[in-house]
């Protein structure tokens, strides 16, 4: 099984109880959603709306979960965490820089992840 440095396959499969079928069923909506609700956040972001970021971090959050993305979970709950306290922007956009590395090496991972499904 190759490593990963943001998902865990060992995770995913034991998140979908070792089914291959609806593993490979649930690959391409996390991919489409969660490239669509990682937009919404950058949207609010632009928009630097606290209560906006916040109710968008808080929704990815699942995603990472079922992924094994634990790191990853736990920096959408500090970006979610912070824009509740509504903390300076330039603190925001510095985890918000942090994590969208983080997030398009999680979906990129995942991609390579669904490749080698059988």
């Amino acid at each position: 099984m190759n490593h990963y440095s943001i998902i865990n396959p060992a995770s995913i499969q034991e998140n979908m109880m070792n089914n291959i079928e609806v593993i490979k069923q649930m690959i391409p909506l996390y991919l489409g959603q969660g490239v669509e609700d990682f937009k919404a956040l950058e949207v609010a972001i632009e928009s630097q709306d606290h209560s906006d970021i916040k109710s968008k971090a808080h929704h990815i959050k699942p995603t990472m979960q079922y992924l094994g993305a634990t790191d990853l979970r736990m920096k959408f709950q500090d970006l979610e965490d912070k824009a509740a306290a509504e903390e300076p922007m330039a603190d925001i956009l510095d985890l918000f820089e942090n994590i969208k590395n983080d997030f398009h090496l999680a979906m990129a991972e995942l991609e390579d992840y669904q490749t080698k499904l059988h």
